[in-house]
């Protein structure tokens, strides 16, 4: 395995950022890195490219709770110093929503200094504090797995390129590192799934190794965003009852760019107005009956399924608190690395069987409404290794996952350790 800081095409302050996401990671949080601003908001936005570091935490009831991260290497004299971050954070926490924020920097800061800035709800660490931090949590056994380390940066940013050629998943690229975090729970599954309902009509060839690559990153940066965002809603099923949620669900899946209550209204009055339309005209009364509600906003077909789920998920809510990292860790191990999870990593997200239950009711859901390729399908399905096995100890899981020999060839580029 490289380390991030001899992986080629990794400046330093991505190898920083990646080495700060694997410490959020398993300190707990669910992490993205790199999440795009100007993207979203153009050019209003030129002091800043991008979130480094956004994590989300859940709760055992799935309160969820969101912070970010800005990490700067430099030491220059143009490089911002950690309060001058400290205040940036501050606007940028109001702006996604945060709670709070780390500043990580490679200038040494004073006790006074770390004070004003966890007053402006910010801490800080130095370099120093990062490798302290990774000692503690035994980042050596399990670097550079799941959605995190040089290798999968590499990869993004290859997937990136490969994608420029051609604009239409070049749009959902932008919308997996940009866009989508920004938008609310429900509306993020639904355009999310969206996504992965185009995705699955065509999945390429072995024989397109660059194009598969792509394929198997974007399928599982899509679940994994789904996992996350569906606890997200389940926490707000369990501050209501079914029947409350069940309303406040299919408003939400109903609405589009117009609030739900706003077009309800709106098609209200229209019925109105037609009706004294067709009675004028003595219209036929089936054509009156069928005119009413021609307007008002509808769910999607995969509403009821998709509130089920929800509801399944709520039922579970401290084993759904877990899910969405173990997911992020399953669907990029198996789909994107191809390769099984070992026993040390199980262990360290401990991993269930509620873990496998709740896996596959997100499977079936997804299965339900896309045509997943067999491959995605396959690694949502295939049991984790220590239930259901025959396997003498010491034995190895059957390799279920393993990369074609022409992606072998290319070990570094698919993140062979």
């Amino acid at each position: 395995m490289q380390h991030a800081g001899t992986t080629p095409g990794l400046d330093p302050g991505t190898k920083a950022e990646v080495r700060v996401a694997q410490a959020w990671f398993w300190d707990g949080y669910y992490v993205r890195r790199g999440v795009d601003l100007q993207h979203k908001f153009g050019s209003e936005v030129s002091t800043v490219t991008d979130l480094d570091i956004v994590g989300f935490t859940f709760d055992a009831s799935l309160k969820v709770h969101k912070h970010v991260g800005e990490v700067k290497t430099g030491k220059s004299n143009n490089t911002p110093k950690p309060l001058d971050r400290a205040l940036w954070a501050r606007g940028v926490r109001e702006l996604v929503g945060a709670e709070t924020a780390e500043i990580t920097t490679a200038f040494k800061v004073s006790v006074s200094v770390r004070d004003l800035c966890r007053q402006l709800g910010a801490t800080v660490q130095h370099l120093d504090d990062l490798t302290a931090r990774e000692d503690r949590l035994a980042i050596k056994e399990v670097a550079d797995v799941g959605a995190h380390g040089d290798t999968i940066a590499s990869l993004r940013k290859a997937v990136h390129a490969f994608l420029k050629k051609d604009p239409v998943l070049e749009r959902g690229y932008w919308f997996l590192v940009s866009e989508v975090w920004f938008l609310e729970p429900f509306d993020a599954v639904k355009r999310t799934l969206g996504l992965i309902r185009e995705l699955g009509k065509t999945w390429p060839e072995e024989a397109h190794p660059e194009a598969m690559r792509a394929a198997r990153w974007i399928f599982a940066e899509s679940i994994s965003i789904i996992t996350l965002n569906l606890a997200m809603i389940a926490g707000r099923a369990n501050t209501m009852d079914s029947a409350t949620f069940r309303d406040l669900a299919s408003a939400e899946l109903a609405q589009g760019d117009v609030p739900y209550f706003a077009v309800a209204k709106l098609s209200e009055r229209f019925d109105e107005y037609l009706s004294k339309v067709l009675a004028r005209v003595e219209a036929p009364a089936e054509v009156r009956a069928t005119a009413m509600g021609a307007f008002h906003p509808t769910t999607p077909d995969y509403a009821v399924p998709l509130i089920e789920l929800i509801s399944r998920l709520a039922s579970e809510a401290a084993s759904c608190a877990e899910l969405p990292r173990q997911m992020d860790v399953i669907i990029f191990e198996r789909l994107v690395r191809r390769r099984e999870l070992g026993e040390t990593l199980m262990d360290r997200l401990s991993v269930t069987r509620s873990t496998e239950r709740l896996v596959k009711l997100i499977a079936a859901f997804l299965r339900g409404q896309a045509a997943l390729p067999a491959a995605v399908d396959k690694v949502l399905t295939t049991k984790l290794t220590r239930w259901g096995s025959s396997l003498a100890p010491g034995e190895t899981q059957p390799q279920l996952f393993d990369q074609p020999d022409a992606d072998k060839a290319e070990g570094v580029a698919h993140g062979n350790n």
